[in-house]
Order: C-alpha cells, then structure tokens, then sequence
C-alpha cells in the first residue's frame, strides 16, 4: 500500500512543481506590467505588493489597492510602504526573529559588563577596607582615626550607591529581556499561525503531522488525515469577490477549530484546502468526524451584503485517509489527497475514504 502511493506521489509532485513553476512566472509577469503601464518604483516592496496583488490569494489586499487605485491609477511611495506594511511585513518573520535575537543578546551582553563593573567595585571597596584597617592601626592621634572613618564612609556611601545603581539597570535588563522572550514567543505562534483564517499555517501542519506520525507508530495507535476543500471556490471569488472569498476562508477555518475536540487540531495547507488531524482516531470514526464537518459548514449561507439576498450554501469535499504500518506523514497526506480528489469528481459535497467504493472504482 504504501509502494503503490508512493508511485502516485512522485507523478502527482512532478505534476504540482511544473504547475507551481507555470504559475509563478505568470504571476511574476504580471506583476512587472502592472509596475510598468502604473508607472511604479520596482523596489522589492513594490515588487512584493504588486506580485500578491497579481496572485490575487488575499482579498483585503486587492480591496485596498483598488480603493487607492481608484483615486489617480496608482500608488505614492508612501501607500506602497503603508500596504507593504500592513499586509505583506508579517511574512518577514525571520528578519524580525534575528532582530529580536540580536536585541537580546545585547541585553545580556549589558548585563554581563554591569557583573563585571560590580566585581570591580566590590574588589576596590574590599581593598579600600583593608586599607583602613592598616591605616587605624597606625594612627597617632584622634583626628587621624577620624579622617580614616570619614575615608571609610564615604567609600561605604559611594559603595552602597552603586549597589543601588547596579540593582536598578539589572532589573531594568531583566525586564527587557522578558519582554523580548514574549516578543519571541508571539513571534513563533505568529509564524505558525495563518494569518487570513487564525489557524495553523502549512508549516504548523507539516510539523504536528510529522509528530502525529511519530507518537502513532511509537505508540501503535490509529491516526486519520482529513483534507477538506471548500466547492466552487474559484466561482465564490469570480461572483461575490476576493473579500467575500476571505470570509469564507475565515468561516470554514473556525468552524473546523471549533467543531474539533481535545487533540484534534487543523490548519490552512494552502488556497482553500484545510487538514484535520485527529490522534488516536481511526478510519471509520474519522468519516463519522468529517461528515459532522461537512454538515456543519453547510449551514454557512452566501448573503449579498447590499440586498441582503441569500444565493447558496457552502459545501465541501473532504477526503479521510488513516496511517498505516510503514507509512510517513507524505504518504499519508497522498492517501488523503487522493481521496478528496475522488470526492472532488463525485459531484463533490461528499466525504471519500480509503475504503470507499467510489475510490476503488477510480484507481
């Protein structure tokens, strides 16, 4: 079983990269002629504006450069940077991981220097000590005695002053270091998070299914995958709108988060495809989950916002695979993938399985 899939895998992934690489240069392309016949800057920030623009993949970006476009055909440098901004800087998470990384190595650096600059001051109080005390043994009168305790305290003051000064950036520099760790943190769930839909991004799902995958075969427990694909997507974006098509995505995706329970987690893997992994699971339950889905999204309803009309429901396709002895997380996504594909050509709305009669008829 595991052979077999392989198979398909490598003629699916030739098929997806040749695809991928196709749509790319298109992209690319046109983005470069919107710079062009707009007159804009071909800055990188431009660049990356003007080539998620043309991807056409967020809704609110489209809207936003259409409302700015409307006013003269194009952007001042100024909107560019505030579109940058807003709705492209949050993928630059590893420049701002390494920032980050570098704030807080600073900050202990500052905090090394001041334990070094105390153990100095503390070595030259103890030597000013040992001096007065050899100096007090030597005195011959009591105005001697008292300019050496007068020497002593105000090395004492100057000492304790010190201290004072010492404990106040070392807990100023212990603050700023946790502030840095929740920054870093926030960072990490930002870079596993999606940023449309509020749930886990493909690189939160390669990584909990390659988990998933470890602690089933250590454990010798079930695991199943559901790949769910909203209907007519493409249709939904064309009709009503990417902004429409973002709210979708938005609905779909909590709906899954919060039909899920105790494990069960699920991410965007791309476009308008979501997984499901559910731990301890197996095949015949997860159909039974992936129908309560199914039913559940059914019930969210397409309203146009200016006349109020209700003009369909959303439905989906979901495919459900389990693991099986031997298989990777690959293997396992391929299963599933196939499956939603069955789906996808049964007049979709449907849940395939690995077991399912119409999957058998078509491989």
């Amino acid at each position: 079983m595991a052979e077999g899939r392989g198979g398909r895998g490598d003629w699916n992934r030739m098929r997806a990269h040749r695809a991928d690489q196709s749509v790319t240069l298109r992209t690319a392309e046109a983005a470069f002629e919107e710079i062009a016949a707009r007159g804009q800057a071909a800055d990188p920030h431009s660049y990356a504006l003007w080539y998620n623009f043309a991807a056409g993949d967020s809704g609110l970006l489209t809207a936003a450069i259409n409302k700015k476009l409307s006013r003269n055909g194009r952007l001042t440098p100024q909107e560019v940077e505030d579109l940058y901004a807003t709705h492209i800087s949050p993928a630059d998470i590893p420049d701002r991981a390494e920032k980050l990384g570098q704030q807080v190595n600073e900050e202990l650096t500052q905090i090394l220097a001041m334990i070094a600059a105390a153990a100095g001051s503390a070595s030259a109080f103890s030597a000013s000590l040992a001096a007065g005390a050899q100096r007090l043994g030597s005195a011959a009168d009591q105005a001697g005695v008292r300019r050496i305790v007068d020497d002593l305290t105000l090395a004492t003051t100057r000492m304790e002053l010190a201290n004072v000064r010492l404990h106040d950036q070392l807990q100023a520099a212990i603050e700023e270091i946790a502030r840095l760790r929740r920054e870093i943190g926030a960072l990490r769930v930002e870079s596993l998070t999606d940023p449309l839909t509020s749930v886990g991004n493909r690189k939160f799902f390669d990584s909990a299914l390659q988990k998933a995958v470890a602690d089933a075969h250590a454990a010798g427990g079930a695991l199943s995958l559901l790949l769910v694909d909203i209907d007519h997507f493409r249709n939904i974006n064309d009709t009503y709108g990417h902004v429409v098509g973002d709210r979708v995505l938005r609905f779909v995706a909590s709906t899954l988060k919060e039909s899920l329970k105790g494990k069960d987690t699920t991410a965007r893997c791309g476009g308008d495809i979501f997984a499901v992994i559910l731990p301890r699971t197996t095949l015949a339950a997860a159909l039974g989950v992936a129908d309560q889905l199914r039913q559940a999204i059914m019930k969210g309803e397409l309203v146009r916002r200016s006349t109020g009309e209700k003009h369909s429901s959303l439905t989906v396709s979901i495919g459900a695979a389990a693991l099986a002895p031997g298989d990777s997380a690959q293997s396992l996504i391929e299963a599933a993938s196939v499956c939603l594909h069955t789906a996808k050509r049964s007049d979709r709305n449907c849940v395939v399985g690995e077991t399912d009669e119409r999957l058998l008829e078509a491989l």
